[in-house]
């Protein structure tokens, strides 16, 4: 008689470009992932962006802030919301090794924080007084924003999701989530959703929006013509 291993009734984990890893589990994180890929391409995007974007051009200099604004806010939400909601509630129940892991989670994004103050502080002197220092003071700070961000997201997906797979219900997951819903609010989620879903493309647009709610889908496309054209606006010159 032949016999078959049983069949893992884990959700198939979601993974995008970029992305380091995703632990097996009872959890299906995907919109955390989701989030992931949409900074990094946003950090990639300004990064390629700022050292070509011509100094006398204005208008494109705005359109760039406010679009690092949008950008800020929504990496703000989302370290918060783990800072204040998911690793708290992890930390009752882990050893110490992995305890150690969620440590680093917030002493890293301690690190981020003011990476991302030195970027906002050189768009708005790009918008006031722009000159060939600053954008290459900014073009720099980019990238440093991009390598440590880059290291943490790497971070998180495999050792901080590993710790949420051992120790977490699907329960407690779907608690958290709507935590950060509440957080963000209607208003905000209509008008960063669609900078979750940029650049999501064949299957890996089909697997994001197979998951996410209709109301999700809804938001995203009501927000997205607003969207696009401050993201055109903002990356005009983006060589990538």
């Amino acid at each position: 008689m032949t016999t078959h291993p049983a069949r893992s009734t884990h959700p198939i984990q979601l993974m995008l470009p970029g992305q380091a890893a995703a632990p097996e589990g009872p959890i299906d994180p995907f919109m955390m992932y989701v989030l992931h890929h949409g900074f990094r391409r946003d950090l990639a995007d300004f990064a390629a962006t700022v050292p070509v974007t011509p100094i006398d051009d204005a208008g494109t200099w705005r359109a760039l802030e406010r679009r690092w604004t949008m950008f800020g806010h929504a990496l703000h939400h989302h370290h918060v919301g783990e800072d204040f909601e998911l690793w708290p509630l992890l930390l009752e129940r882990c050893d110490t090794t992995e305890q150690a892991v969620l440590a680093a989670m917030e002493s890293e994004h301690d690190e981020i924080d003011p990476l991302l103050e030195e970027c906002s502080e050189g768009f708005a002197r790009m918008t006031g007084h722009a000159d060939d220092a600053t954008r290459a003071a900014l073009a720099d700070a980019l990238r440093r924003a991009e390598a440590v961000l880059g290291r943490h997201l790497a971070h998180e997906e495999t050792d901080a999701i590993a710790i949420v797979q051992r120790r977490m219900t699907p329960y407690d997951w779907n608690a958290f989530e709507e935590k950060m819903a509440k957080r963000a609010g209607l208003a905000e989620t209509l008008r960063t959703s669609p900078l979750m879903a940029k650049g999501l493309t064949g299957p890996d647009r089909d697997a994001v929006y197979a998951r996410i709610p209709a109301a999700l889908r809804l938001m995203i496309a009501l927000g997205g013509p607003r969207f696009r054209r401050l993201d055109n606006r903002a990356f005009y010159y983006n060589p990538r």
